[in-house]
């Protein structure tokens, strides 16, 4: 036997292994139910919590003190994660990029008037000031599950920058 030969022969398990991994993760990526509008996703997402959002983990993002992962499905945007802070604390969180305060406010309006929409009478909401920092957050909850929806409207760290950004949280109390 040549050494080529040898070669094609100790290469080809590879790319078939590989071909299979990808295929794999094609097929999942087929298996997730297609929305269309916002009060199916919210549905979609609320479900998706029961177990853990696990249908909805891509790859592993390394972290120190809790376990990230990209999510496969993007409410907003397409830098959503899934993140676990232990036990069975699971988090599935979007936001916005930082944009001018008014245009985060509407943002932030919009997606409250949606939840609104969307979760029926069971749900109902509570609004706040962050404790952190000089945003507000609505929080929907309702007594036959421990899954909240949040939306956060958060301002900027820079003492001379005026962006604001707008977080989407669906877990435990957010």
């Amino acid at each position: 036997m040549t050494n080529s030969t040898k070669f094609l022969i100790s290469v080809i398990p590879t790319f078939i292994l590989l071909a299979g991994c990808a295929n794999q993760h094609k097929i999942a990526q087929q298996n997730l139910e297609p929305v269309s509008n916002s009060c199916q996703k919210l549905e979609y997402l609320v479900n998706a919590y029961n177990d853990g959002f696990e249908q909805l983990k891509a790859g592993e993002i390394k972290a120190r003190a809790t376990k990230i992962w990209h999510a496969k499905y993007h409410l907003i945007g397409d830098n959503c994660t899934i993140w676990t802070l232990g036990g069975d604390k699971t988090t599935y969180s979007c936001n916005t990029i930082q944009v001018e305060q008014q245009v985060a406010q509407d943002y932030y309006t919009k997606a409250i008037k949606t939840v609104k929409q969307c979760l029926g009478s069971d749900w109902h909401i509570e609004q706040s000031k962050r404790l952190n920092d000089d945003g507000v957050k609505a929080q929907f909850s309702t007594k036959e599950s421990d899954v909240t929806i949040s939306t956060h409207l958060v301002p900027s760290t820079g003492i001379f920058n005026n962006t604001w950004s707008v977080y989407y949280y669906i877990g435990k109390n957010q």
